[in-house]
């Protein structure tokens, strides 16, 4: 079996989306040919959810995208201790048009 090799990727960006975006919460949904990762802040007063950015992927992409994820998450609680999922209850999101 060949061995793949690391491949240097150039990235460029803009300044704004260099400095990222803060999530409250994400919505997972799929259809046979892709995965739509919904970002939101959760505003408190009115409650609402702002959509701040949406990534499409394919389902090959979806599945290394959660590997990674995963092993991050190892990663982190053999470093820091086991992460506490105890939150308050997300709300049905509604799309307004």
């Amino acid at each position: 079996m060949e061995e793949k090799k690391p491949v240097d990727i150039q990235v460029q960006t803009d300044e704004q989306t260099m400095v990222g975006k803060y999530s409250t919460m994400a919505q997972v949904t799929h259809t046979a040919e892709e995965f739509w990762i919904d970002f939101y802040a959760m505003l408190p007063n009115p409650q609402i959810a702002r959509l701040l950015a949406r990534i499409i992927v394919s389902p090959g992409h979806a599945k290394r995208l959660a590997n990674a994820i995963q092993d991050n998450v190892r990663k982190y609680e053999e470093k820091f201790g086991t992460i506490d999922e105890a939150r308050s209850p997300i709300p049905n999101i509604g799309l307004h048009q």
